[in-house]
């Protein structure tokens, strides 16, 4: 490939999305490669070299051919937005705890945050008690869910 070849290539990428570092741009690039569309990292080895030029060179570029642009920016768009609602069950209203209560499946995770309440000893005794408020995920529907007791 000479020279000539190599800058028609590069006026036709666009820039669909920045990122600061390149391991955040992986997931995205997979994504849109299994849709088949051909994607280039632009200063993703400046980035990851030196992670403070970051901010210098303008973050890493996910680019796209021209004519892929639209298509890649509607599958950013249905990717990048996850379901943020959180449903509450009882205990006694699910049998299994270990299935997603939505789609049965039993591909699921607990995740546990601190919550609030986790300060009060640290104010008054000087130590951390934890308290964590246990929620779950499914990974095949995506559904978010708090089980109380």
């Amino acid at each position: 490939m000479d020279a000539t070849q190599t800058i028609g290539i590069m006026a036709q990428l666009t820039t669909i999305k920045t990122f600061t570092y390149p391991h955040e741009a992986y997931v995205i690039r997979g994504k849109l490669e299994s849709e088949g569309i051909r994607t280039f990292l632009k200063d993703e080895m400046t980035v990851q070299v030196y992670n403070f030029y970051s901010n210098a060179v303008g973050g890493v570029k996910l680019q796209v051919f021209a004519e892929d642009a639209d298509k890649a920016l509607d599958i950013l768009d249905n990717v990048e937005k996850p379901s943020r609602e959180v449903a509450v069950f009882c205990k006694k209203e699910i049998e299994d705890t270990l299935a997603c209560p939505f789609c049965r499946s039993e591909n699921i995770s607990r995740m546990k945050k601190p919550n609030w309440l986790t300060l009060i000893p640290f104010l008054i005794v000087g130590f951390i008690f934890p308290v964590y408020r246990s929620s779950y995920i499914c990974f095949e529907c995506g559904k978010h869910w708090i089980l109380k007791k």
